[in-house]
């Protein structure tokens, strides 16, 4: 009897060390699996690829779009990419997808970073890093030319319909204004919306909706000059917790400014120099 006690004894003590052993190698290889993933966006990886692969949406004028002309992706944000990728000995290669999957996919490692215009907000700085602003601007509004869509400052967004994209920040600020936000992806098919009446504005950068609106070259569309809100600076997003990717993205980005590339650029794609800090009144 003492013998099967002290063998019933053994067998329970050796399954838990199993037990143990198996929930110790699960925690292993989490930890390998999360090193791993963590490892898919540093800068020694990307060196050693020669390759950095940038998410973006393509549809997004001026900032990322297919010219209609060469049917080649252009815009502010990818030509910036570009100069920066050049500067760094890197071959760059454009992942497009919709803006909402931007994040997701930098989180789950299939882009090294995003380039889409993304205002550096401290919600997202919870999340990720950014590399120094590469553009400074404020948000405004495009309303219908007829009735300015009843909207002429920022207050008269409450009960509006505005269009945009459903994680955008400018999204985001319409709903605080009290405005029911209608998701449509790209300035293209938000544009005829407002003119029929479907929505009643879209909020975005000034300067983009400014060359949204030359782009859309119809009538019935005007900016509302005097909606300004939220000066704001946009910056290439990576994955949180990247230092070495950050301090390559950032001396090249830094050394473009101040060389003028990025003054250049902007002037081509946006029609004013988006480096320097804005004020709104």
């Amino acid at each position: 009897m003492k013998k099967s006690k002290k063998f019933l004894l053994f067998t329970l003590i050796s399954a838990t060390a199993l037990i143990a052993a198996a929930c110790g190698n699960e925690d292993s290889n989490s930890s390998a699996s999360a090193s791993e993933s963590g490892e898919q966006n540093s800068w020694e990886r990307i060196e050693e690829s020669g390759k950095l692969v940038v998410g973006t949406e393509g549809l997004y004028f001026p900032v990322t779009y297919f010219d209609e002309t060469t049917k080649e992706l252009t815009g502010f944000d990818v030509e910036v990419v570009r100069a920066i990728g050049d500067k760094l000995g890197l071959e760059v290669e454009f992942k497009t997808m919709e803006f909402d999957g931007l994040l997701p996919a930098l989180r789950n490692g299939q882009i090294d970073i995003a380039a889409n215009d993304f205002s550096i907000t401290e919600e997202r700085l919870e999340k990720f890093d950014f590399t120094v602003p590469v553009k400074h601007s404020y948000g405004s509004a495009i309303v219908r030319e007829n009735d300015d869509s009843g909207i002429t400052t920022v207050d008269d967004l409450a009960g509006k319909k505005v269009g945009g994209a459903a994680t955008s920040n400018y999204s985001d600020y319409a709903k605080e204004q009290g405005a029911e936000v209608v998701v449509y992806t790209g300035s293209d098919t938000v544009l005829p919306e407002i003119v029929q009446g479907r929505v009643d504005a879209t909020l975005n950068d000034y300067l983009v909706l400014i060359q949204a609106l030359e782009q859309f070259d119809k009538p019935g569309l005007k900016l509302a000059e005097n909606v300004k809100f939220s000066p704001n600076s946009s910056g290439l997003v990576m994955q949180k917790d990247s230092p070495e990717l950050k301090e390559q993205l950032d001396a090249a980005l830094t050394e473009l400014i101040e060389d003028g590339t990025v003054t250049e650029i902007s002037l081509e794609f946006l029609g004013a120099d988006v480096t320097k800090p804005v004020e709104v009144e």
